[in-house]
């Protein structure tokens, strides 16, 4: 008898939440226009409240702005989307389901002092966060700044194995051209930002429909 357990063939992650963090290369230059874009659009819009909280929330509107950075982080969303779906969805081999994905997007600008307090996103499949600028946080604070989301399984934080699948936490560095993806049901929050310059994200929701 073989001391090996075939487990790779024999398991399952039932109940798994996925989560996708990407940072797309040659981010740079987009970065460097959003940030212009959105920093004027401060200059124009009071914003709205929603979970942030000292934090500029522009309005929902802005994959419609009239940008070709804009059409570019749009058309990175959609791709990101789309492969997250498939992933996660069955599909005869001999008729490929076909889906369709409607995005909505607004700018975040985190300074001093700023958080986005515990929510999530109804009415959507997916949602996330790509970062355009990181400012410069004190790193004093652990978690300074950093998205967190919350693990919906029930006592989960009664037996911590650190750094692995059955953590309690999950943690998110904001790093500039990193797109980060997960369920709309999933609660989350932004931990207080301390430090200098603007923090600078952009947060969407994917509605996703099948074709009949």
């Amino acid at each position: 008898m073989s001391d090996t357990f075939p487990l790779q063939d024999n398991m399952a992650m039932a109940f798994g939440t996925p989560v996708v963090a990407y940072r797309w290369p040659d981010s740079e230059s987009l970065n460097s226009t959003l940030q212009a874009l959105i920093l004027e659009k401060e200059q124009t819009s009071a914003g709205i409240d929603r979970s942030n909280a000292g934090a500029w929330h522009s309005r929902i509107d802005l994959f419609d702005w009239d940008a070709d950075c804009v059409r570019t982080l749009k058309s990175r969303v959609e791709k990101a989307a789309a492969g997250l779906t498939q992933a996660v969805t069955v599909s005869p081999p001999d008729q490929p389901r076909v889906f369709r994905y409607h995005c909505e997007g607004w700018a975040n600008i985190t300074r001093h002092g700023g958080y986005n307090k515990l929510h999530n996103h109804p009415n959507s499949q997916w949602s996330g966060v790509y970062y355009v600028t990181a400012g410069e946080p004190d790193r004093a604070w652990e978690d300074n700044g950093k998205l967190e989301l919350i693990d919906p399984r029930t006592g989960i934080n009664m037996v911590v194995l650190k750094d692995s699948l059955i953590d309690g936490r999950y943690i998110v560095e904001p790093i500039p051209g990193l797109m980060v993806i997960f369920p709309s049901w999933l609660k989350h929050l932004v931990h207080p930002f301390y430090g200098t310059g603007d923090r600078i994200s952009i947060a969407f929701n994917v509605i996703v429909t099948e074709d009949a």
